[in-house]
């Protein structure tokens, strides 16, 4: 074994320790942010993609299976479980085959996977989708936003006192005497 060869395992053992110790500080997330590029146009676009609920960006139906990030004291570091689809047919043979093919429906079973792994914010290049027009790579791991409960209602103080307000098993004499009112 040469010394390159050593220096790579040794590098590669490395990588595999160091991502190891920290899955286990990893937070789950169910959404991730991912950026698409269309290499025809060059126009980069943000995706957001759900668990569970796929997404098209062009030709490509992009699903997220899992999603990992780091918390902010570590090294940012995001891992997500991607698994991309064609969503056009397979190759066609002639020009009218592939006329009559754009228009026809694809199911699952026709989409042919394009990619099916692990791809990390810190790496985009080591584990890259190979497709000819377009490239994704992740960005970051989050959680959706909280919900945001109404604002609280105010109910304007009335003159008189709302008795029907008072705990149970409490009488009207029971109650404190307000303060305005001198006790002789």
């Amino acid at each position: 074994m040469n010394i390159a060869s050593r220096l790579l395992a040794a590098a590669s053992l490395s990588v595999v320790v160091a991502l190891t110790a920290s899955a286990s500080t990893m937070a789950q997330k169910n959404q991730a942010t991912l950026r698409a590029l269309d290499k025809i146009t060059g126009r980069s676009t943000d995706i957001v993609v759900k668990v569970g609920e796929p997404v098209v960006y062009g030709s490509l139906r992009v699903e997220l299976k899992t999603c990992y990030q780091a918390p902010p004291e570590e090294i940012p570091e995001s891992a997500a479980f991607l698994r991309i689809a064609s969503t056009q047919p397979v190759a066609v043979e002639t020009m009218e085959a592939a006329v009559a093919a754009k228009d026809a429906p694809t199911s699952e079973a026709e989409s042919p996977i394009l990619f099916s792994g692990w791809m990390y914010a810190s790496s985009p290049g080591l584990n890259a989708l190979e497709h000819p027009v377009y490239d994704i790579w992740v960005i970051r791991c989050t959680a959706p936003e909280p919900v945001k409960l109404p604002e609280r209602v105010t109910i304007p103080e009335s003159v008189e006192p709302l008795y029907d307000d008072l705990p149970a098993g409490v009488t009207e004499t029971e109650t404190p005497p307000d303060e305005d009112i001198p006790i002789d």
